[in-house]
């Protein structure tokens, strides 16, 4: 099921696919290829509602951003070139699953890119659309955004997550103050 393989990294698909199917094909070389079919689907993809509005609403309160995924960093790099955002997430936060031993759901790549801000793992705030996301960041004891709008088995990833919300334009104006000022109790939360 997609549940199993979304938010995870290519090398993991395709160790799944190896063993559901039982193809005698290389797991290196069948990441490789998922990738390149991957990349040329997503090439007309569309940004998901307000994601760009909310990564330029971040960074204009100062909240330190970065970017952790399941894919290596240059498609990190290309669908930041695409949302026009680019200059706003550090080149060096930006952790791809080529970046890290262990991919999502373990915590490695988002304690990374916590050091790598010198933020504190407990006030940062991971936005996910995956059941691994959402495991990795719990695992890491930061707080996590279920984005629903695009994600599998949302009743049963949506108790993973601090709190969830359909989009990013889904969010009030005042969210991004609220959590510059830490007055925002996203326990339990749903913004729709």
């Amino acid at each position: 099921p997609a549940t199993e393989t979304r938010g995870r990294t290519w090398a993991h698909v395709a160790d799944v696919i190896r063993a559901r199917t039982g193809i005698d094909v290389p797991a290196a070389g069948l990441a490789a290829e998922l990738l390149a079919y991957w990349n040329a689907a997503t090439a007309d993809a569309q940004p998901l509602p307000g994601a760009a509005d909310a990564l330029r609403a971040a960074a204009e309160r100062k909240l330190e951003l970065a970017i952790v995924s399941s894919s290596p960093r240059a498609v990190i790099d290309r669908f930041l070139d695409k949302l026009g955002t680019a200059d706003l997430v550090k080149p060096r936060v930006r952790i791809g699953g080529d970046d890290v031993r262990n991919g999502k759901p373990d915590r490695e790549g988002f304690l990374r890119a916590a050091r790598a801000l010198e933020v504190d793992p407990a006030e940062a705030l991971v936005f996910e659309d995956s059941r691994a996301g959402l495991l990795a960041a719990r695992a890491a004891g930061m707080r996590s955004m279920f984005v629903t709008c695009c994600a599998d088995d949302v009743a049963r990833n949506a108790g993973l997550a601090t709190a969830s919300c359909s989009d990013y334009r889904s969010l009030p104006p005042s969210f991004w103050d609220g959590l510059v000022a830490g007055s925002l109790d996203l326990h339990g939360r749903s913004f729709t």
